[in-house]
């Protein structure tokens, strides 16, 4: 049993109304009771019946970018949200609109993907629920409400299957007249019945095999009678055309004759100009060209050479008289480089000599420190071994004082010798280094004036060559100008002397050439337009052919239509299963405390196709359902549709009636105490209507919408 429907953004209202399994909606127009249906079909099925089952359909009923609906029973819930997403495109600047639906169940199995959740709600809830809009079926044909009947009634056969539905298409439209009097005919059938059984599925039930086969017929006739129609006007214009191709014909090869001789004309005329254009283009070219050389060659002669180089002459012999003699480098520093070998060979002796004085000198000092640390030694151990002082020793030194003393007098003597012979030399070695100075600085001035010279003559040396290159430009001017001169004159004396071909009128052949042109174009859009009017025909040929096919298909797919629909097999299965839906509907009465015995007619007394049912009166009359009264009527319908539900065995059983506002009290009274009475047969019941009077409904939920405002639920217990 559904215990709860939760609606948000839908028709303006957000609400979640309880169900106890008996529920009755009451209220004003417009506070939401077929709201509230609307909704729980479109949770149970993913779209709003009757209002079309694309998502763009079914999100104009919400009142905001989204809109959720969902259900929920005593073990399952589950909603459905629909989001509407507007994206710009930033190039061209169109905004495409998209429906997403997302599904959510509880509790989950597993499900991720919306197929698995579509099919856990599928198998959870089902999707059969019967909703029945009184007075919109009240205004039904009888056709329109046996199609209604049909679509919810299960058709289920023993007696028939695929092999019994081509036996019975086979005997009922391929006669054997049909076969001796138009065997085209007859052929286009049998393939049309053996194309329609196709679509029979071999896993299909024969309900659901006719159903296939029905669409197909359908979707076939609207293209054959299509092509019936366009051929139907293709023969008319045929005998219009005849008479006008009758002429097209004697004259269509003179003019194609004439159209191949304009076309070589205008080849010919083509080239001619083509080549007398080149001709003449050449032409100009060589007289254009004679004038420029005979304006040049009057330049050249006009301007005026100066060939006088005295004085160029002389500015060139100064600056070579003017040049400084070549520098001999090596043999002015020869005398500076000899001297300073020798200095330095001389320079090194002194070093040496310097060194080995050092040396002396060292050893001079070195020898009496050594004495006095003897002598110091010898008076700190009086009596001791200088060696171990743990040894006593009885020698005598009073004479090594004086042994000393004469030592260090020597040594200082030869010390004072080497000190003055040191001098000696270091005066000697910064002799020699001076005058190493004095050779070097002679050097850099040989390098300097050196120097000096080789730049004067580099300048020198350029001003010549620039002089040289003067004398040079005037001298070769004369030649230049007369060699230019002949061969300006030559190239003059050729161009002059050089013959030419004649040449027509190029204007008057272009002219010629247009002429051509737009008499050719004439002549290929006639010969065009009788062309294509030849294949006109051609193709009018083929499709008066195909008309006669598609006459016979469009005849024999009518026939097949009518077969397969109610005025052949699906009558015949009706047939079957109205009586047991007879049967049904008169226990469903009996329980609703109603005598009367329901009947189905689907053939009038003269065998004519029709659909009428109601009940037989207390008197034994049969009482059409549109006799009937509107509580009668009402009653009635609860008992057929109790049936067809019971048929069909849904995963949930409900029972929806909406808009039962012309029923008075008293009948209204009356569907109350019948449902009552049947509502052990489903597991939901919700009727309702706009309804102004008080009754009586004992275990059913009131709930008046219009009490509280359309966003809220307002329940009670009568």
């Amino acid at each position: 049993m559904i215990t709860e429907i939760q609606m948000e953004n839908i028709k303006g209202q957000s609400t979640t109304q309880s169900l106890t399994g008996k529920n009755i909606f009451i209220g004003r127009n417009g506070s939401g009771k077929t709201t509230r249906i609307q909704a729980l079909g479109l949770a149970m099925q993913g779209s709003i019946p009757g209002r079309g089952k694309t998502t763009a359909e079914t999100i104009k009923f919400a009142t905001d970018e989204s809109m959720t609906v969902g259900l929920k029973t005593t073990d399952f819930e589950f909603t459905r949200n629909f989001t509407r997403d507007e994206k710009s495109n930033g190039k061209t600047g169109e905004t495409k609109i998209s429906i997403k639906e997302t599904l959510n169940v509880s509790p989950g199995k597993g499900e991720r993907t919306a197929t698995e959740k579509k099919a856990r709600i599928q198998d959870e809830i089902g999707n059969f629920p019967v909703a029945l809009d009184f007075n919109e079926f009240l205004s039904l044909s009888d056709a329109k409400r046996r199609d209604f009947i049909y679509s919810l009634s299960p058709i289920d056969s023993d007696s028939w299957d695929k092999e019994k539905l081509s036996h019975y298409l086979q005997g009922r439209m391929l006669t054997t007249e049909l076969e001796k009097n138009n065997k085209e005919q007859f052929e286009i059938t049998k393939q049309l019945i053996g194309d329609a059984l196709a679509e029979y599925r071999d896993k299909q039930d024969i309900h659901d095999g006719l159903i296939s086969m029905i669409d197909w017929v359908a979707k076939e006739s609207t293209f054959w009678k299509r092509k019936q129609a366009d051929s139907q006007g293709t023969v008319r214009q045929m005998a219009d055309m005849k008479n006008e191709l009758a002429e097209t014909d004697r004259n269509i090869a003179e003019t194609k004759k004439e159209l191949e001789e304009l076309q070589q004309n205008l080849i010919e005329i083509e080239k001619k100009v083509a080549a007398d254009t080149e001709k003449k283009r050449t032409i100009d070219n060589r007289l254009n060209r004679i004038d420029e050389l005979k304006a040049e060659i009057k330049l050249v002669n006009e301007t005026e050479i100066d060939i006088d180089n005295t004085v160029l002459d002389k500015d060139l012999a100064g600056l070579i008289a003017s040049m400084p003699l070549l520098f001999d480098l090596e043999s002015k520093l020869l005398p500076f480089n000899n001297a300073i070998y020798k200095l330095t060979e001389q320079a090194n002796e002194q070093r040496q000599a310097l060194h080995k004085v050092q040396e002396e000198m060292m050893n001079v000092r070195a020898n009496v420190q050594t004495l006095d640390g003897t002598l110091k030694k010898v008076g700190e151990l009086a009596g001791v071994c200088v060696i171990s002082q743990m040894i006593s020793c009885n020698k005598d030194f009073t004479g090594f004082d004086d042994y000393v003393a004469e030592k260090k007098a020597q040594a200082e003597q030869a010390l004072m010798e080497l000190t003055i012979q040191h001098d000696e030399l270091k005066k000697r070695a910064g002799a020699l280094e001076v005058l190493m100075t004095l050779q070097e600085d002679g050097k850099k001035e040989v390098f300097s004036a050196a120097q000096e010279i080789q730049a004067k003559r580099e300048v020198l040396s350029q001003q010549i060559k620039m002089k040289e290159t003067e004398i040079q430009k005037k001298e070769s001017l004369k030649e230049r100008k007369e060699g230019k001169l002949s061969l300006l004159d030559t190239e003059l004396q050729k161009l002059v002397h050089e013959k030419t071909e004649p040449i027509g009128d190029i204007s008057i052949m272009e002219k010629q050439a247009i002429g051509t042109r737009a008499r050719i174009e004439e002549l290929k859009v006639q010969v065009d337009e009788k062309d294509k009017s030849k294949q006109t025909l051609v193709l009018m040929n083929e499709n008066v052919l195909q008309n006669h096919e598609a006459e016979y298909k469009s005849n024999a797919l009518k026939v097949l239509n009518e077969s397969l629909g109610a005025k052949g097999v699906q009558g015949e299965l009706v047939k079957e299963i109205l009586e047991p839906i007879r049967s049904q509907i008169e226990e469903n009465l009996k329980l609703m405390e109603f005598e009367q015995v329901p009947y189905f007619q689907t053939e009038s007394d003269t065998g004519k196709e029709l659909f009428e049912f109601g009940w037989v009166n207390e008197r034994g009359h049969e009482v059409n359902f549109d006799a009937l009264s509107t509580g009668q009527q009402t009653v009635f319908l609860a008992a057929m549709m109790m049936t067809i539900i019971d048929r069909a065995q849904p995963k949930l059983r409900i029972l929806v009636m909406d808009n039962l506002n012309h029923l008075d009290k008293q009948n209204f009274q009356l569907l109350i105490y019948g449902l009552d009475k049947l509502s052990d047969k489903v597991d939901n019941i919700i009727l309702a209507g706009a309804l102004e009077y008080d009754f009586t409904a004992d275990g059913w939920q009131v709930d008046d919408l219009s009490a509280t405002g359309v966003d809220q639920d307002a329940s009670k217990i009568a």
